[in-house]
């Protein structure tokens, strides 16, 4: 994956500038936000002159000979195929990427540099010299042959010429990194119908197929056995037998007119080749087969649809041929200028949520003017431009989407306005055009559970987690005036689910948990041991209170499994040993593992000091992921698919 880039003098970038673009390797979805003018596309516009040589937009005043474009990359060494002669290579420059300081020039000190080390220690701290190749190498505005290494090129010239001629080797090098990956960029301004040819280069790097080397392949192979008699068995190939027919055929043309006069004959012109080559024939395929073919919604020709409606074929294609397994030719890189374009404001949401999910085994890069998808998405980076007028440079401020509500206070303010706003106006939209039904839950592994028990028996039903319990609450608050609002009501055709844990200290709403056409209602979990049952309680100051989190309210049997399986694969060695002191216990309500009223059971008193150490286990979102894949897992597996009662009331607030 791409992790960083260096751009010098290519459009608004004027001198040397670094952009974080992604540190984790499960998480390669990029988001780049910004006015416009601050140089959003014009960073996927540089990748693009990098990896396909497209135009390259000079700096007004920029000078040629420094003008450069330098990815940095992150590559798993059993992925890459790597020459021989070349991999001591490779290994030398990861090394050296790997192991630079700040003291290895005086140029290091400067902010570019110092936002690339930053960079660097962080993936030091996942992944290991031993497994990855780190790797900066990009071209110069004077020289797109040849690999270039910015402030480190001397260094890493030195490591090189120990091998082989240099600029043999840089050219390689350049040319290796290019063959590991495709990448696919659509800038807004394009033409969707166009892209959406089968001809096209971005629609067959999209299929990761040529169309060209198909249809070579397809006249080349040796297929075909024209003779079966026992002295040529040879099998030919289609061009083969097309060679072989038109001689047969000329042959006899020059033999009849032979028998007028022996001195006529049709020979080939001098200097051409004797028989037809997959390259004459392949064109006129191309021509008479795949250009005549368009691609069709509903019996209508991509071409006349609306803009909106082209941007979504397009996700849809990508979705089709980037969905599931891992490329095995080569490494999609998709970036996309402004997906959201010309798209009505109910359908942002699913458009941005489906490229998410593309990332997942390609790396998605984009730009947006749509920030309704900020307190939804739970993984990749965040990039924020924004001109500096006193320096006249562009800043650069970096989040992960994980800890991004936390860390949110080197934003605009304006920016987590517009990202409520305009996420709570797509939700409203999508249920005015659709009858759209929502579940907002705090985390990750809520959303698989309430996916997975209820996701089948409510309609239209679209779940998503903001990270939280207090975002889960604004985002009720920014919902509530329009649900109240008379006006509204008729329009409105779902219903939305808004859900909290019941934390150790109640934090009360100054408005109603419900509004007045009760088409919407923030709920807190509560379990009572007491009363043996779980409830959607308002949040209100009144009636029995008792921690409760949604892992408390499933079936206790198969969550003690997924804990225990859980904490045996990816546990600690403490938490290893721990889980084996203890068993399920029978006897309590509900699937709680804090507390007294615990499923865990103390069945060894060596064991008592140590539960602690398996709290802390499910005490992290990590982990919790992975105890609600593994619960999922099981419960497809289980036969009497006995589903918890917080589950059976959270359908019945949609169906009543």
């Amino acid at each position: 994956m791409i992790v960083g880039l260096f751009i010098r003098h290519y459009k608004i970038f004027k001198g040397m500038n670094f952009i974080p673009i992604c540190n984790n390797k499960n998480e390669k979805y990029s988001m780049i936000l910004g006015n416009n003018g601050v140089g959003k596309s014009s960073i996927l516009e540089a990748m693009d002159t990098f990896f396909n040589n497209s135009n390259w937009n000079l700096t007004k005043d920029g000078k040629k000979d420094e003008a450069l474009i330098a990815p940095i990359f992150l590559i798993n060494k059993n992925e890459i195929k790597v020459e021989k002669a070349y991999k001591e290579v490779f290994e030398g420059i990861s090394n050296y990427f790997w192991n630079v300081t700040k003291k290895e020039n005086f140029n290091l000190t400067d902010k570019p540099y110092q936002d690339f080390f930053e960079l660097k220690d962080r993936l030091k701290e996942k992944y290991s010299s031993e497994n990855y190749y780190l790797i900066l190498a990009g071209v110069q505005y004077s020289d797109r042959q040849n690999a270039f290494f910015t402030t480190f090129n001397k260094s890493v010239e030195e490591i090189i010429s120990t091998f082989d001629s240099t600029n043999k080797i840089k050219g390689r090098i350049l040319s290796k990194l290019k063959e590991f990956y495709s990448y696919i960029y659509i800038p807004v301004e394009s033409k969707i119908n166009d892209i959406l040819k089968l001809e096209n280069k971005e629609m067959q790097k999209l299929m990761n197929e040529d169309i060209l080397e198909k249809i070579d392949m397809v006249l080349n192979k040796k297929s075909f056995i024209p003779n079966k008699g026992r002295n040529n068995r040879a099998k030919k190939s289609l061009i083969d037998i097309i060679n072989v027919s038109l001689d047969g055929y000329l042959e006899g043309i020059n033999s009849k007119i032979s028998d007028i006069d022996k001195g006529y004959d049709f020979k080939r012109e001098s200097g051409h080749k004797k028989n037809l080559t997959s390259l004459d024939v392949r064109e006129k395929i191309l021509e008479a087969y795949f250009i005549i073919r368009t691609l069709k919604k509903d019996n209508k020709d991509i071409s006349q649809l609306s803009s909106g409606e082209q941007r979504i074929a397009l996700i849809d294609m990508a979705t089709a041929f980037l969905t599931g397994e891992k490329s095995k030719n080569k490494n999609i890189i998709l970036a996309i200028d402004e997906p959201e374009n010309s798209l009505h404001l109910s359908k942002c949401f699913s458009q941005i949520q489906r490229l998410s999910k593309l990332s997942e085994n390609n790396q998605v890069i984009l730009t947006s003017h749509w920030y309704g998808s900020l307190p939804i998405t739970q993984r990749g980076m965040l990039n924020h431009l924004e001109k500096n007028f006193q320096t006249n440079k562009i800043d650069i401020k970096s989040f992960e989407f994980k800890n991004y509500f936390e860390s949110r206070r080197g934003l605009p303010k304006d920016i987590m306005i517009k990202s409520y706003f305009e996420l709570s106006s797509s939700i409203l939209n999508s249920m005015r055009a659709d009858g759209t039904n929502w579940i907002i839950c705090e985390g990750s592994s809520d959303k698989l559970y309430i996916e997975n028990y209820v996701g089948d028996n409510i309609k239209n039903l679209r779940t998503f987690a903001v990270g939280g319990c207090g975002n889960v609450r604004k985002l009720y608050q920014y919902l509530f005036i329009p649900f109240n609002e008379k006006s509204e009501d008729d329009d409105i055709k779902g219903k939305i689910l808004l859900l909290v844990d019941s934390d150790e200290t109640l934090n009360v709403l100054s408005v109603d948990s419900e509004t007045n056409n009760k088409k919407m209602k923030i709920a807190r979990l509560h379990l009572s041991e007491k009363k043996r049952k779980t409830c959607l309680n308002d949040l209100k100051a009144n009636g029995e209170y008792c921690q409760t989190e949604i892992e408390d309210c499933l079936n206790p049997l198969l969550f003690y499994q997924a804990f225990k399986e859980s904490i045996s694969e990816h546990g600690t060695d403490m938490q290893k040993e721990g889980i084996n002191y203890f068993e399920l216990n029978i006897d309590v309500y509900g699937s709680r593992i804090k507390g007294e009223n615990s499923i865990l059971k103390l069945n060894d008193l060596a064991g008592q000091d140590l539960k602690k150490h398996l709290l802390e286990f499910i005490d992290e979102s990590e982990p919790k992921n992975i105890i609600a894949n593994r619960y999922i897992e099981l419960l497809k597996q289980d036969e009497k698919k006995n589903v918890p009662e917080l589950f059976e009331k959270i359908t019945e607030f949609f169906c009543d």
